[in-house]
């Protein structure tokens, strides 16, 4: 019996655990979330503990998918909400995705997530969707949110005007984009082009009503 358990230790001694797809946490971090209630030794024993221990809780994480390989390897894919801005409330960070859920409540603020300002809601539960009078407005800030992040436009707020349009402030410069329309990725795309030349400049770049043609692009310089 002490040779068939030396040898099931021996053949199934897990040597390998991978861990990817995530952007905001390191490996360490997320070793320490997964294996707090899980065997990390065996993968016998891994199995039993995983069986018995409830589904990894890690902020930010929508899912965590556990692949093993026989006789040693756990190959780990970690699935990330997909967060597209924060609003403050009471002093915290309250992140939600692109339906408008709050995912989670932080004093801890996430790199490359945007304030989003002058979203006008009446109520905010972690894990509820915001109430707004307009659904419609978390698919157009994460339309912007996309298409600046494609065109590798750094950014860190966007703002909502009382009539409902959008705007984003890169540098000392504001950029009116407008209402969300078949346009907002053509105009992002434009100011993409664009940015050598604000570089260092103050004022307000109004693009509310570009569709295509530059002579729509108004440029109002401060001192």
């Amino acid at each position: 019996m002490a040779g068939l358990i030396a040898f099931v230790k021996i053949q199934f001694e897990i040597k390998t655990i991978t861990i990817e797809g995530s952007s905001m946490y390191t490996y360490d971090e997320l070793y320490d979330y997964i294996f707090e209630d899980r065997n990390d030794k065996n993968l016998i024993l891994f199995k039993y503990t995983d069986g018995k221990a409830d589904k990894p809780d890690i902020p930010f994480v929508a899912k965590v998918a556990i692949d093993i390989k026989w006789p040693g390897t756990i190959n780990i894919q970690i699935y990330e909400k997909n967060i597209i801005g924060y609003v403050k409330y009471q002093g915290a960070y309250m992140y939600f995705d692109k339906d408008g859920v709050v995912a989670e409540s932080s004093y801890e603020y996430i790199d490359g997530v945007p304030l989003i300002s002058g979203l006008d809601y009446s109520s905010i539960i972690v894990h509820q969707k915001l109430e707004v009078d307009d659904t419609s407005v978390f698919e157009s800030i994460y339309n912007i949110k996309q298409y600046m992040e494609r065109y590798n436009i750094e950014f860190d707020e966007i703002q909502i005007s009382d009539e409902s349009e959008f705007s984003v402030d890169i540098d000392e410069i504001t950029v009116l984009l407008g209402k969300d329309n078949v346009h907002m990725g053509e105009k992002i795309y434009e100011l993409s082009r664009l940015m050598s030349e604000l570089a260092g400049r103050k004022g307000t770049l109004d693009m509310k009503e570009y569709d295509g043609n530059s002579q729509y692009i108004i440029l109002t310089e401060e001192e």
